[in-house]
């Protein structure tokens, strides 16, 4: 097998920046694109227009990476968009989501709202599970999260802003960052 990738930066969990032309697109890759080689799935995370991603800083918050607007500085960063990738192997992604939700609902309260966002997909057209985040008497920083299922490895998401951002910009760049976000099969080059 064949392997046409060049890796720049080892994050957590094996995930590697990726840079080089893609097969399926002709768009630009460049050290804001993330490549991850799972067991069965090949994953690239896009960074949103005018973002770009961050590694280090990001691994010491428990990210495996994140995206912040190209214009600031990680620590001063108005939204970010953290991403974890996991293997799960054979740990049931409905565990996984009921623990994350309870998760949630006890650090932020229980006036905390989980709203399920419909019809949320990736750029490769699969289903994401995606949720709203809200909290009527509080401003949290939490926004949006989504989770892909790739039955080896869990990919999660989310979107967390300051106070002053405008929350249709944010949910736009996180929306940007799903919709760019491709999944391929994993296979061999070459007969």
């Amino acid at each position: 097998m064949r392997t046409i990738t060049a890796t720049l930066v080892s994050l957590l969990f094996g995930v590697v920046a990726y840079a080089g032309p893609t097969a399926v697109s002709t768009e630009k890759a460049d050290s804001n694109n993330a490549f991850y080689a799972g067991e069965t799935f090949d994953y690239v995370l896009k960074a949103p227009a005018h973002f770009k991603m961050i590694t280090g800083e990001a691994r010491k918050d428990g990210y495996s990476f994140a995206f912040i607007p190209d214009s600031c500085a990680y620590r001063s960063a108005h939204m970010l968009i953290g991403v974890n990738i996991y293997k799960v192997r054979s740990l049931s992604f409905t565990n996984v989501l009921a623990n994350d939700t309870t998760s949630m609902r006890q650090h932020y309260g229980p006036d905390l709202v989980i709203r399920p966002l419909d019809s949320v997909s990736n750029g490769s057209g699969q289903p994401l599970t995606a949720f709203y985040l809200d909290n009527k008497k509080q401003f949290i920083a939490n926004v949006m999260t989504a989770y892909f299922y790739g039955n080896t490895e869990l990919l999660i998401l989310e979107l967390s802003m300051a106070p002053s951002t405008l929350r249709s910009d944010a949910e736009n760049a996180f929306m940007q960052c799903l919709t760019r976000f491709t999944v391929t099969r994993r296979g061999e080059l070459g007969a």
